[in-house]
């Protein structure tokens, strides 16, 4: 079996949402002066390769301490989007083209090639998103959560989150800043992303992972 590492390294500096902190390392005691290392860390529940958990845009959705260790695992599939570009709208109709393998899936991770910039100021820029009725779409499917190698499933510049409020809405996770998707394509795989098990938790860090048999 060959797995897949689909996750950032979480660092100090590290890239963040505009506007927010990015995570901070610490190390509060060093193998030189006391034998052992034990590193401190702060961040913010949506940072790097994490995931968001219904709670995060519903006051009344399953928290991450809610959910069962199933939904964080189960059968991926790639579709390629990497064909849209900047401020582009992914139309439903990309997505139905491969109605079939969706039907037999837990996960749908959306590749575009964004991590591409990752560590560059485009990264959260106006990258290409998932049209509302695209969104809506998946929603008809009986999936665990939509991935994707973008900083969000909705715009840059969104006021109302419609991508958001549909897939959580529906019960779903989503699972954002993947990166190497591409080594995914026309490959079967599982598809896991274990968050912290955080006590009324809306987000966590993963090491997001395919594997490969």
């Amino acid at each position: 079996m060959q797995i897949i590492d689909l996750s950032y390294t979480m660092e100090n500096n590290m890239p963040a949402w505009p506007g927010e902190e990015s995570p901070a390392f610490e190390k509060k005691y060093a193998h030189d002066k006391d034998g052992v290392q034990v590193m401190k860390f702060s961040c913010l529940t949506h940072s790097g390769t994490h995931l968001d958990a219904p709670n995060h845009f519903f006051k009344q959705g399953k928290t991450l301490d809610q959910l069962p260790i199933e939904q964080f695992f189960g059968k991926g599939i790639l579709l390629d989007c990497s064909m849209f570009g900047e401020k582009d709208l992914i139309p439903a109709d990309q997505i139905k083209m491969s109605e079939s393998k969706i039907n037999e899936a837990d996960f749908v991770l959306i590749y575009t090639g964004w991590d591409r910039y990752w560590g560059h100021e485009k990264y959260f820029g106006h990258f290409p998103v998932l049209s509302p009725d695209a969104s809506k779409y998946l929603t008809r499917f009986n999936l665990k959560g939509i991935g994707l190698d973008l900083s969000s499933i909705d715009g840059i510049d969104s006021t109302d989150y419609p991508n958001h409020n549909q897939i959580l809405g529906s019960g779903m996770i989503i699972i954002e800043n993947l990166t190497n998707v591409h080594l995914l394509k026309n490959k079967p795989f599982n598809f896991a992303a274990f968050p912290l098990k955080i006590k009324e938790g809306d987000g966590s860090p993963v090491r997001a992972v395919a594997m490969i048999d």
